[in-house]
């Protein structure tokens, strides 16, 4: 059974800010620390290594105690995800849909234009001659 007082403590709520603070950490790892060990961006070596700096540096933090083994966690999860998807054929990834646009009815999310309810037919319907006001 679902306990709605448990999802509210204290412990929980710093242990998901730690896994939230973790992913975005691996993103840093990933966009600052990669480039510097490879300015020039040619050795494919590190290239293929790069979704598995987060893994790393998560297994490190997660020895840790406290918020800072959560945050090791959090840099854990994405770390993974990252290096699954280099290994996961593109097939699969577009079946699964990670990486892509989400498809909600009609509605393509990313799309600006694509709001609910959005129209570029403008007509009033209110006006005399759609007949709506004629008693």
């Amino acid at each position: 059974m679902l306990n709605v007082k448990k999802i509210f403590k204290k412990e929980s709520l710093v242990a998901a800010a730690g896994l939230g603070a973790g992913s975005l950490a691996a993103e840093v790892v990933t966009n600052k620390i990669a480039p510097m060990l490879d300015p020039s961006g040619t050795n494919a070596m590190i290239a293929k290594a790069t979704p598995a700096l987060p893994i790393i540096a998560g297994l490190l933090l997660a020895t840790g105690t406290g918020v800072m083994k959560t945050v090791g966690y959090g840099m854990l999860a994405n770390g993974v995800s990252s290096v699954a998807k280099t290994v996961i054929p593109e097939g699969m990834q577009e079946t699964l849909g990670l990486g892509s646009d989400v498809m909600m009815g009609n509605i393509l999310m990313g799309d600006d234009d694509s709001m609910a309810g959005f129209s570029s037919d403008s007509f009033d319907y209110t006006a005399a001659s759609s007949g709506e006001m004629d008693y």
